[in-house]
């Protein structure tokens, strides 16, 4: 989304909120690939439906990229603490900022 205005003649355009979450060998530090990686937000008393929960694959290089610009909201103060999961087990979370590109390494065997 770009917002402009003509009686001031300028543009904003916000920044992409992207999460990169990067899958490496802990013995080798070789990245992984091909390694299902989950985002979620675990509402522990289950009343509410998770806002997010998503699920990405890893590249050759041990990545997986998640783009929440859509998501996030001018003015909003932070965006999110997301789980997450590798394969189906809890790895920790990853505090995503918004209109910046956050990175996290987890290492696994």
């Amino acid at each position: 989304m770009i917002i402009c205005s003509s009686s001031l003649n300028s543009c904003y355009k916000p920044g992409q909120t992207i999460a990169i979450i990067r899958v490496l060998d802990n013995n080798t530090n070789e990245p992984i690939e091909n390694i299902s990686v989950r985002l979620f937000f675990d509402n522990s008393n289950g009343a509410n439906i998770p806002r997010y929960d998503v699920v990405e694959t890893t590249s050759s290089n041990g990545a997986a990229s998640f783009d929440f610009s859509n998501e996030y909201k001018d003015g909003q103060g932070g965006f999110a603490v997301l789980d997450i999961e590798i394969d189906s087990v809890f790895m920790g979370v990853i505090n995503i900022v918004e209109m910046t590109t956050t990175e996290k390494v987890i290492y696994i065997q």
